[in-house]
């Protein structure tokens, strides 16, 4: 009980009621996002609306499922800050509070985060392509196919992960809890939700039943009884977690960890677009999985993520010159 009331504790509550009600919102959406579709095809609608309808039309259940869950989540989220506000602050808390930049150091920072995430996956990609493990996507590539599914998605990612996981629940820890319980914690907290992805492949039989949210989470929850998913998947998204928590410690500030989340994502979007894992390559598995989330050369990748961070925090620390907090 006393775990409960705590900011770890009003985490978790606030993660499994965020789940409960995307389980029910689940069906509701997938109705209505169906019904759109259906409209769109007889009414004139707006650019942006027929957009909408489009990816609404294509969306499978497990889709509907993970916008739930994010729309439960935000949903729920001034309850989380309410609850927390009531809690006992620690005073040292403010050590590691997030601090004022000035405009250049913030684009100095969003865009050596960028760099950084985009190469360091890029030298993978190229390393890939040059042991012959990558073979061509048969999609072709275009420079409106590179905003649409790659660019603006990824900085979005960036930006609203960031906020929440670094900004929010990373600041919640540090609250009350040692920098580094806040930043293992924060950063099992990143793995875990991202963990809780529909299996790819899965077949509901009524998504517009009342159940149909519940029977995606039972086989979205089974990915823990994976052990080869949890041991790469789970593994490689922690220390993810822990190199963006990182940091954020480190530099008192969220623009370096959005630049580089959103480095890796555009990267790892734009890469997969035309390139993909040859089942007849000539790496094992043990050095690249399926895709570039799982194996030895993605982690050899993101230790070539943290060391870029290390020298560039080395030489351009805000912690110098920049004191006021927010």
């Amino acid at each position: 009980m006393r775990f409960l009331k705590s900011e770890a504790g009003a985490i978790i509550l606030w993660l499994a009621a965020s789940l409960l009600a995307a389980a029910f919102l689940t069906p509701n959406l997938y109705g209505w996002g169906k019904a759109l579709s259906a409209s769109a095809e007889l009414v004139d609608y707006p650019a942006a609306v027929e957009s909408i309808a489009s990816s609404a039309g294509r969306a499978k259940p497990d889709r509907y499922f993970s916008r739930s869950l994010l729309i439960s989540a935000l949903a729920l989220l001034p309850l989380l800050i309410l609850r927390v506000k009531c809690l006992p602050r620690d005073p040292l808390a403010d050590v590691y509070a997030l601090r004022r930049l000035s405009w250049s150091k913030r684009l100095t920072h969003l865009a050596s985060g960028l760099l950084i995430g985009t190469a360091s996956l890029g030298a993978l990609a190229l390393v890939l392509e040059a042991t012959g493990a990558a073979v061509p996507r048969e999609s072709e590539f275009s420079i409106v196919k590179f905003f649409s599914k790659a660019f603006v998605p990824a900085m979005g990612v960036g930006l609203v992960e960031e906020l929440i996981f670094r900004g929010l629940l990373l600041g919640l820890w540090l609250r009350t809890y040692p920098v580094r319980t806040a930043w293992i914690g924060s950063s099992l907290m990143f793995s875990v939700v991202h963990f809780l992805s529909p299996p790819d492949g899965m077949v509901i039989a009524d998504p517009s039943a009342w159940y149909a949210g519940f029977e995606i989470l039972v086989s979205t929850l089974g990915h823990f009884a994976n052990p080869l998913f949890f041991v790469t998947d789970f593994t490689m998204l922690t220390i993810i977690g822990l190199l963006l928590g990182w940091c954020r410690i480190r530099t008192f500030s969220l623009w370096l960890p959005i630049g580089l989340h959103a480095g890796l994502v555009l990267a790892l979007k734009t890469i997969s677009m035309v390139r993909g894992i040859s089942i007849e390559s000539p790496l094992p598995q043990w050095m690249i999985g399926n895709d570039l989330k799982s194996g030895l050369l993605p982690l050899a990748a993101l230790g070539t993520c943290f060391t870029c961070c290390h020298l560039f925090i080395r030489f351009f620390s805000p912690a110098k010159n920049d004191t006021s907090t927010r």
